[in-house]
């Protein structure tokens, strides 16, 4: 006995249906948030600090002195590092940055964090600010990062924890070399918040990061051996949307569907 025309359309009607569903859904699936790029290491012992977290070691060893960068906006201070996008666009929808609050415990003490995207060095009259400002608020969220700024000779020290602290940004970047700087606050009561540097065990030049502090821009330099430090940060984007691929897969869907639906109604 054939399927009924009526029973078929309501069949067809059903794949057209659960298809869109599940192009929506991948769809949907590609707007989620991932890491594209990562300014550089913080962590020279993974696993080795106080009760199994991550460790990263100021080393004296080297002859190396400053634990961490200021960059208090109750001080004016800000720190600046640069990165490239060496193709295509970048949809970015958060940075994330590290600190710290000497003393501090594991919950976190941040408050805010302002930023600014530029299209060169700040300290380059050249340059201009491409998004953010030194105002706005783009604090999302605080946490401990499961890393502590230790000496290099007592790797389970715990008064510095290093917290992760997501900035919201909404910007769509061209390929270009872009820098930002940033600044953060937190309460008075405990020193800082301090920004450690890129960290990797043998090297005591990291980057080319700068500091704000004074009324200036300068080198962020390692106040005891005077080499030039880089700091940790890591962009987040959200994937270009897959507009083809939806099509494609909507229409592929939708042909095995129909296909399989006549297979039996023939054989009916």
């Amino acid at each position: 006995m054939r399927i009924q025309s009526t029973s078929w359309r309501h069949i067809r009607r059903s794949i057209l249906v659960a298809c869109y569903g599940l192009a929506i859904a991948a769809t949907a699936s590609t707007q989620a948030q991932i890491r594209v790029y990562s300014n550089g290491p913080l962590v020279t012992h993974p696993g080795g600090g106080a009760g199994g977290a991550d460790a990263s070691a100021l080393q004296t060893g080297l002859g190396m002195e400053t634990w961490g960068f200021g960059f208090q906006a109750s001080y004016a201070n800000r720190i600046a590092d640069d990165f490239t996008i060496a193709s295509g666009t970048w949809q970015v929808t958060g940075i994330r940055f590290y600190g710290y609050q000497t003393g501090s415990d594991t919950s976190p003490t941040f408050t805010s964090l302002n930023l600014r995207i530029w299209d060169g060095p700040p300290n380059d009259p050249a340059s201009h600010v491409v998004w953010g400002d030194t105002t706005t608020d783009r604090l999302g969220s605080a946490s401990f990062s499961n890393i502590y700024r230790v000496p290099d000779t007592s790797l389970d020290d715990t008064s510095r924890p290093v917290m992760a602290l997501d900035a919201i940004v909404s910007v769509t970047l061209p390929a270009g070399n872009y820098w930002l700087d940033w600044q953060a606050d937190g309460p008075p009561w405990y020193p800082g918040p301090w920004a450690p540097p890129i960290t990797i065990l043998g090297q005591t030049t990291t980057g080319n990061a700068l500091q704000f502090a004074d009324g200036a821009w300068g080198p962020a330099m390692d106040s005891e051996t005077s080499n030039q430090q880089g700091f940790p940060f890591e962009v987040m984007i959200v994937p270009e949307p897959g507009s083809t691929a939806w099509v494609a897969g909507f229409g592929l869907c939708a042909f095995a569907g129909l296909r399989a639906i006549r297979s039996i109604h023939r054989r009916s």
